[in-house]
């Protein structure tokens, strides 16, 4: 429709109201004029009453009646008429003419409730202030609050945006502004409030160009306030804040954090409280992506102190949401916080530099909060393994075999820990008695949510007998393990005949890789395995007459949905509490001090994490931060940490055996060394991904039993996924399954315990 049509394009750069003394000649011809232009102006008078509450603030002892009142008014306005008194001031944006009164009256009565809150010589202190605001979403907030408080004479505004119908959340303006820039916006305001302040607008934002003008230009800056979302700005206009001596006030609008820097009274003081010293700041204006922003990220606004909420939205940013959320009651409160104080820093009544929190949530809430099990869980523990139950334990067990010595053990079992475990718990004890080896389960090491029916604490037990068998054959034994020999004691899984080996050497060529297989979590490339290589590792599973059977997936679109798989299972075992719980207490260790100490779990870094991802973990670490996303249904995110890597595989593969119990798993653990020790000589990485088999087991073995209504409905649906892909697994059972890839070197291996840790003697 034509008359939908704007043909009357908007001023959206006009912020200067014109002023009008109609008593001077000049100004009373221009205003006729421009009433006669435009006739359609709204007129606004209320002269009369500002100039009432003028007389009564100089009467304060006493109130004027009415008819004293205007007495006293029309004495006060001598010869003029009360139509020429004062200054008609038009708004162009709004085609408003308002009538008030001039300059000093004007500042004398708005500012008259502020005594003595703020005396009049503090009044006309904060008058001259120049006050700079980059960012204006809470930067808005902080503007207006000062422009009510009259704590600066001059405002410089940066921001290159215009606002957005989803800044209204927090931006207080109407949908009349929809497409006109924040700057605009604000000054309009401002000038709307106070028309005699000065308001110097930026409309390209701060840059690295414009940032010594917006500092400088006009007289120096008394305080900047950092409001802008750039990384780069943020450091660069502290660079400059610092020689100048300018202090920088920033509120973050999450848990009524400020940051206030006094670069005026502390020169050397280094930028962001040194948070970021330790990085190199001087290159963050070439950094592009995110991955590379996160480090300055998560040091600037200090991860451990931001709230629950705003944690579990950063894990749903690009999820579910976009960007970060605010609230308006947020950003409301970092408007009175940062224009607080900016004001007592310009009076000279505070000094000090520092981060504050005035967190709402925490300084008012239940005195007795409700109680919930939306986070219920528990620390699973188990019963010492003892030297006397040991001792107990293998006293009688018959064990013909070659008693070895102490230091043929040693040597033995330090290769046979090198071993791969679940989370690398290592689950196991070495107990050696009298020339004979046994190996025990050591529970404190593994029990959890996560070991369901010991499953991966028998795949690792049958790792680590292989790995020992391996290892025999280059010491002239043959090992002939036992499993389970005490029936009494079913924590003693292995006792070990050792024989002199026959001419027929039992994988010999895998004893070389001991020492150097590893997990490897990075990206592949993708390559084709050589037909060969494959054939390699399918005949390495049925050594020794094994029942275990491999296959091995190739097919990229089957790849894709494998890492689907995988992926949702990971996901959901991080939501579930008990799963997030294990996993952040007993799995991942975060730092080079734990890990030494430790000498167990699992290395941040071998997770092969980009910075956003290890930022994730670091954000979810929060029971609370999961509490929330169970709530929201959200969490979709950490189906990120694995599925690019298993996309990029060169094949899965699948280990099953005929039956579901635990030497079925042991053995099954026993074909999984062979094929990793193989697949890394020949160049292959290795990467577990049994997660899906471990909480199927769960599903099909146990009842279901600690899983929820909806996991078991999403574990169901998938594990029909995974059967469509290995049809196997309708007649077998799934041991474990992995990927093989061509990739770069891991960027760390797991470590082990020491051996007096691990191996005893009797």
């Amino acid at each position: 429709m034509l008359l939908l049509q704007n043909l009357n394009a908007e001023d959206n750069f006009s912020v200067e109201p014109l002023f009008f003394r109609i008593f001077l000649e000049s100004d009373k011809e221009k205003l006729e004029s421009l009433l006669i232009q435009k006739p359609f102006i709204k007129i606004h008078d209320e002269i009369s009453t500002q100039l009432d509450d003028l007389i009564k603030s100089k009467h304060p002892k006493r109130k004027p009646e009415p008819a004293e009142l205007e007495i006293l008014k029309a004495k006060h306005i001598g010869n003029l008429s009360m139509q020429d008194y004062g200054v008609w001031v038009y708004y162009p944006w709004s085609d408003r003419l308002v009538h008030i009164l001039d300059e000093e009256e004007y500042i004398e009565v708005r500012t008259n409730r502020n005594i003595y809150k703020i005396t009049r010589e503090e009044r006309d202190l904060l008058g001259k202030q120049k006050i700079g605001v980059v960012g204006l979403s809470v930067g808005q907030s902080i503007s207006i609050t000062m422009a009510m408080e009259r704590s600066f004479g001059e405002i410089r505004l940066a921001d290159f945006d215009v606002l957005e119908l989803t800044n209204i959340n927090r931006i207080r303006t109407g949908v009349h502004n929809l497409g006109v820039p924040k700057v605009t916006i604000v000054a309009r305001e401002i000038k709307e409030i106070d028309p005699y302040l000065k308001v110097t607008c930026f409309y390209d934002g701060l840059t690295e160009e414009n940032m010594h003008r917006y500092f400088t230009e006009g007289g120096n800056l008394d305080i900047v306030v950092d409001e802008c979302d750039s990384l780069d700005i943020k450091i660069q206009l502290r660079g400059l804040a610092k020689p100048l001596g300018i202090p920088v006030v920033m509120d973050t609008s999450d848990r009524g954090t400020l940051d206030v820097e006094r670069f005026d009274l502390e020169p050397e003081r280094p930028i962001l409280h040194g948070l970021i010293d330790h990085l190199d700041y001087s290159q963050v204006k070439h950094l592009k992506t995110n991955e590379e922003k996160v480090p300055f990220l998560l040091a600037m606004i200090g991860i451990d102190t931001v709230s629950t909420r705003l944690k579990a939205s950063m894990i749903e940013v690009g999820q579910t949401i976009t960007t970060w959320p605010q609230l308006a009651s947020a950003v409301t409160l970092g408007g009175a916080l940062g224009a607080d104080v900016c004001r007592r820093i310009s009076l000279g009544q505070y000094h000090e530099s520092g981060r504050y929190w005035i967190d709402m949530a925490d300084l008012i809430k239940d005195k007795e909060p409700k109680l919930d099990n939306e986070y219920s869980v528990k620390d699973y523990d188990a019963k010492e393994l003892t030297l006397p139950e040991m001792e107990r334990a293998t006293n009688i067990v018959i064990n013909e075999t070659i008693d070895l010595s102490n230091d043929q053990i040693k040597e033995l079992v330090s290769l046979a820990v090198l071993a791969p475990s679940s989370g690398n718990n290592q689950p196991w004890k070495w107990f050696a008695n009298k020339g004979k080896l046994f190996l025990f389960h050591d529970e404190k090491h593994s029990v959890s949510w996560g070991d369901f029916d010991n499953i991966t604490s028998n795949i690792s037990f049958g790792a680590t007998i292989e790995t020992l068998k391996i290892a025999a054959i280059k010491m002239g034994f043959a090992v002939e393990p036992i499993y389970f020999p005490n029936k009494e004691n079913r924590r003693l899984i292995a006792a070990f005949n050792f024989i002199e080996a026959s001419s027929a050497v039992y994988a010999s060529d895998l004893s070389s890789a001991i020492g150097f297989r590893t997990t490897n979590r990075k990206a592949g490339t993708g390559k084709k395995i050589d037909e060969k290589v494959t054939a390699s590792l399918k005949e390495i599973v049925r050594l020794g007459d094994s029942e275990s059977h491999i296959d091995i997936i190739e097919n990229k679109d089957q790849i894709i949905k494998i890492a689907d798989i995988v992926s949702k299972v990971e996901r959901i075992r991080f939501l579930y509490p008990q799963g997030h719980h294990d996993f952040y207490t007993k799995e991942i260790r975060w730092n080079d001090v734990d890990v030494n100490q430790t000498k167990d779990g699992l290395d941040i870094k071998s997770l092969e994490l980009s910075e956003s991802d290890k930022t994730g973990l670091i954000v979810a670490s929060e029971p609370g931060v999961i509490k929330l996303l169970n709530k929201w249904g959200g969490g979709a995110a950490f189906e990120k940490l694995s599925n690019k890597a298993i996309i990029s595989s060169s094949g899965i593969g699948l280990i099953t055996m005929p039956n579901y119990d635990q030497e079925s798993f042991i053995k099954g653990g026993e074909a999984v060394q062979r094929v990793w020790l193989k697949a890394n000589i020949q160049g292959l990485t290795f990467h577990p991904i049994s997660a899906p088999l471990f909480l199927f087991a769960r599903l099909n073995h146990g009842n279901s039993e600690e899983l929820t209504e909806p996991m078991m409905v999403e574990l169901t649906e998938l594990q029909r996924s995974l059967k469509e892909i290995f049809p196997v697994l309708d007649e077998r059972q799934g041991i474990f399954m992995f990927r093989l890839s061509y990739a770069d070197d891991a960027s760390v291996r797991s470590v082990r315990r020491s051996l007096d840790e691990t191996l005893i003697f009797n």
